[in-house]
Formats: structure tokens, C-alpha cells, sequence
């Protein structure tokens, strides 16, 4: 097969997990809207703050079983051998998850204490202990369906899942008026809907538990622990930085006055200070959710790359096929920074019936930190495309060293930066992050499997990207949503010319033609 057909069939598959991860993103992304007219910033602070636990949770809930799963059953030819490898995987989950959970629903109190919940919200992580649960145990089942190349299947139940968690948000609140509760009821719902789709097709699947291959998945599995946690440190820590703000130093940094901000100023006379600093987390982690539309494309690249590279491993032209994806990687990743970028304004204030805008006008002061935090999702991307010669090369033990790393970068940047300069601050220390992952895992990895990344092509391409940038910053005369348009199109077609892309010979293809 030639390296432009299994290029085409990469960008197939990975359109097709895009199905339910845009659609996931997007409706996630639509729901935000749905909460900033219900609930005021500091109101929706709770959900901010228990998701951010969610990712260090997640990591002890799977404890590195995916990654593991892949790797032992992509070494197993055999049916009977990957059902082993698929078994022993979601046994191990199964027991360690629920012991967890059982902890999480009877500490909720001191666990949410630690993260930062005030007494009246503790409460809410009985629901985050069934939802890890049943998110955790979905994991293997999914990563069983990427690797046996059936993205359908995984896109239909992830948006069965997504239909169901939409339909309920929308009848909990404005039915029920459950308040943010109604947030996480929905999603035990809709994780338990996954779960039981997955049942059937996971079923014929199971086989035995091997305490052996246990052995040998866990010691591959184990640095993802620790690197994970890393890598929420990395993603979230910022959070917990941010509720952590001197009210008065948020007042100074963002106008927070009685004058500008009256409902706000009588809620913090009624319920204390910090109401403004729960303001601002609860703005930096709903307008962040522009930014993640980015982390769409990395994350659907993410579920087709690795099964992707792991069966490709053996073709005489592996290297070069994979410095061939990276290029077509960048000029998306490249192409989507701007386009976000430029867009953003004009996409929270569409009009809606009642003089409302898609985003309600308290989150605005957030639109700042929205280009700052696509830089880091560039460099997250390279992250992933950099980690196939780790699985390749049995290196998981330099994810770990990466993500420590980044999650240095992190907490040194957020402790010395977030305190006086706050949600700017937040987003660059998340985007340093990423970018310090991304080059120390590159660094480590390219002595034992060794790519050319082209480096001068994509360098120029980077530097293309930031004069676009600049002068649509610089030159408010071209910040009109048609005009941005026309910016972002022209920037895909130099930048494929920098990258010696056949972009138009590509999209054919893709289309068939």
C-alpha cells in the first residue's frame, strides 16, 4: 500500500472518531452557552473545579491499562491471545475503579475539601465517584473498538452517549430547575448509556484473567501514572491556582466594581469576597472551552494515530510515512490556531432572541486567554505524533519524564505568575507546559527511533503563523469575520507550499475524485 493510501486511510479513520468527538466537543461547547444564561460564572465554579479533579482521578481509575492494552494486544496475533490481554485489562480497571469509588462517596467531604469545594458543594462528589466509575470502565472497551478498526461503532456510542447527556442537561435544568447538579446527573446517566452499549460488544471479548500478562501490563502500564498525573498537573493545576486568587487582586486586575458589576458586588456582600475569585474561575474555565474546539482535532488525531503507527510499525517506510503525517498534522494544527483565534469574538457574540449573545457577556473578559491557549495545543499534537517511537521502542518510561517536566513548567509558572496576573498567566503556563512536554519527548526519543521532521519546513511554516497572527492583532481593520475567512484560507494554502503539501491534489483524493 503506498504511503499516500495509508495517509488517506489515517485521515478516514481519523474523520470518523471525529464524528463523536466534534460532535461531543461541540454540543460540550453548545451546552456552555446553555450555562452561561443560567448560571452566573461564580455559580458555575463548582462544576470547573470538580472536572479539573476529574482529570487527576481519572488517571488512578485506569492506571495506564488503555495505553497497556494496546500495546499486548497489538503483540498478540492471536484471537485467543488479544482476549486475554483484553480481560486481563478490564478486570484489573474493574476492581481497582471500584475500590476507588467506594473511597471517593465516603471522603467526599475531605476530598472536596482538599480540592478546594466549599462545604455547601462537597457533596456533588458522590456523583464524580459513580461517573469515573463508569467512565473508567468504558476505557478498554473503547480502545478495543479503535483497535480493531471500527471507528463507527465507536462513534455511534459515544454519540448515543452525547444525545443522552444533551437531552438530560436540557430537561434537568429548565424542567426539573435542578440546578448544577442536574450537570453531573446527566452525565452518570449518559456514562451508564456507554456502558451498556458496550456490554454486547465487549461480551464475545472476554475471556480470562493472566496474572503473568497482568504483571507485564502494569510494569508497562505503571509510567502513565505518574506521567498522567503529570499531565493533569500540566492541564488543570491552573484551577487550583486561580480559586486560590486574592478577591482584592481580582478586583484590581479586572474592573470587578459595584459600578461595572452589580449583581456580582451584591452577591459578594451577601455571600463573602470570594465570590469574586470563584467569578473568575468559573469565566477562565468556560471561555478555555473555545480553545479546547482545538483539542478537538488533537484528540480525534490521537485515537487514529496510535493503533495507526503501532500497525504500521513493520512497513520498510514506516519513518518516512510518519514525518509525512507530521507535516499534514502541523498545517492542520497550524491552520486551526488561527482560525480560532480570529473567530473567537465574533462566535460568543452572535445574537440571540432577548438581546442575549451565544455567550453571556459576563465570560468575556476571558476571550484573552483564548490564543495563548491554542499555542499549547499545537505542541500538544506534536506530543502525540512524538510518542510513537516510545510505544515502538518500549520507552513508556519517557512519557513519564516529560510530563514531569511539563508539570513543573506548570506549577513554577502558575505559583510565581497566576497570583498577580491571573487567567493570561493561567493559559501560559499551560501552553509552556505543553511546549516543554512535547520538545523533552522529542529529545529523549530521537536517539532510539530516529524521524526527520523536516524541521525546515516546519519552522517557516510556524513563523508564516505568526505574521498572520500579529497583523490581524495589530490591524483592527481585518478583524471581520469574512475578512478572518479569507486570512485563514490563504494562510492553509502558503503554508501547504511551505510544507510541500499537495493540499488540492489531498481533499480530491479524500473525496475520491
Amino acid at each position: 500500500m503506498s504511503a499516500q493510501a495509508r495517509i488517506k486511510r489515517l485521515a478516514s479513520e481519523t474523520a470518523v472518531y471525529g464524528v463523536s468527538s466534534i460532535v461531543g466537543r461541540l454540543i460540550n461547547f453548545l451546552l456552555f452557552p446553555l450555562y452561561s444564561q443560567v448560571f452566573a460564572p461564580d455559580v458555575y465554579e463548582p462544576i470547573i473545579v470538580l472536572y479539573a479533579a476529574f482529570i487527576f482521578l481519572n488517571i488512578l481509575y485506569q492506571h495506564g491499562m488503555e495505553s497497556s492494552y494496546l500495546k499486548f494486544a497489538t503483540d498478540r496475533d492471536e484471537l485467543q491471545g488479544r482476549s486475554k490481554a483484553f480481560s486481563t485489562a478490564l478486570i484489573s480497571v474493574v476492581i481497582l475503579s471500584i475500590l476507588l469509588s467506594v473511597v471517593v462517596w465516603f471522603a467526599r467531604g475531605s476530598v472536596g475539601s482538599i480540592v478546594g469545594l466549599s462545604p455547601d458543594y462537597q457533596h456533588l462528589f458522590s456523583f464524580a465517584a459513580l461517573i469515573m466509575l463508569l467512565d473508567a470502565v468504558a476505557v478498554v472497551p473503547f480502545a478495543d473498538l479503535r483497535l480493531r478498526n471500527r471507528p463507527w461503532l465507536f462513534a455511534g456510542i459515544r454519540v448515543a452517549n452525547i444525545v443522552v447527556n444533551v437531552t438530560l442537561n436540557i430537561v434537568l435544568i429548565f424542567v426539573f430547575e435542578l440546578g448544577i447538579e442536574a450537570i453531573l446527573i446527566a452525565n452518570v446517566i449518559a456514562s451508564a448509556t456507554s456502558v451498556v452499549l458496550l456490554v454486547p460488544v465487549s461480551w464475545p471479548r472476554f475471556s480470562s484473567f493472566d496474572p503473568g500478562l497482568w504483571k507485564k501490563m502494569i510494569r508497562f502500564g505503571m509510567p502513565f501514572v505518574p506521567g498522567g498525573l503529570g499531565y493533569a498537573i500540566t492541564e488543570r493545576v491552573n484551577i487550583f491556582f486561580l480559586e486560590r486568587m486574592d478577591p482584592e487582586t481580582v478586583q484590581r486586575l479586572y474592573g470587578l466594581d459595584a459600578a461595572t458589576h452589580p449583581e456580582l458586588h451584591e452577591r459578594a456582600l451577601s455571600q463573602g469576597m470570594d465570590v469574586y475569585t470563584q467569578h473568575i474561575v468559573g469565566t477562565y474555565g468556560g471561555m478555555i472551552k473555545l480553545a479546547v474546539l482545538m483539542a478537538l482535532f488533537v484528540q480525534m488525531f490521537r485515537y487514529a494515530w496510535q493503533p495507526f503507527f503501532l500497525q504500521r510499525q513493520h512497513d520498510t517506510d514506516a519513518p518516512e510515512l510518519y514525518s509525512k503525517v507530521f507535516g499534514v498534522l502541523t498545517l492542520v494544527l497550524l491552520s486551526a490556531f488561527l482560525g480560532i483565534a480570529f473567530l473567537a469574538d465574533d462566535l460568543v457574540g452572535i445574537p440571540l432572541p432577548g438581546g442575549r449573545t451565544l455567550i453571556a457577556s459576563g465570560y468575556w473578559m476571558g476571550l484573552s486567554i483564548i490564543p495563548i491557549a491554542l499555542v499549547g495545543y499545537v505542541f500538544q499534537g506534536w506530543y502525540y505524533h512524538f510518542s510513537a517511537g516510545a510505544y515502538l521502542r518500549d520507552r513508556s518510561r519517557y512519557f513519564l519524564h516529560a510530563t514531569l517536566v511539563g508539570s513543573a513548567v506548570a506549577i513554577l509558572l502558575n505559583a510565581f505568575l497566576v497570583p498577580d496576573y491571573g487567567m493570561w498567566a493561567a493559559a501560559l503556563a499551560t501552553s509552556a507546559a505543553y511546549t516543554a512536554m512535547a520538545l523533552t519527548l522529542l529529545f529523549l526519543i530521537r536517539r532510539h527511533y530516529p524521524i526527520d521532521y523536516r524541521w525546515n519546513r516546519i519552522i517557516p511554516a510556524c513563523v508564516t503563523t505568526a505574521v498572520f497572527f500579529f497583523t490581524w492583532y495589530y490591524f483592527g481593520q481585518l478583524q471581520t469575520w469574512w475578512i478572518e475567512l479569507l486570512m485563514v484560507s490563504a494562510f492553509a494554502l502558503l503554508a501547504a507550499k511551505i510544507l510541500k503539501i499537495p493540499i488540492l491534489r489531498s481533499i480530491a483524493s479524500l473525496l475520491g475524485r
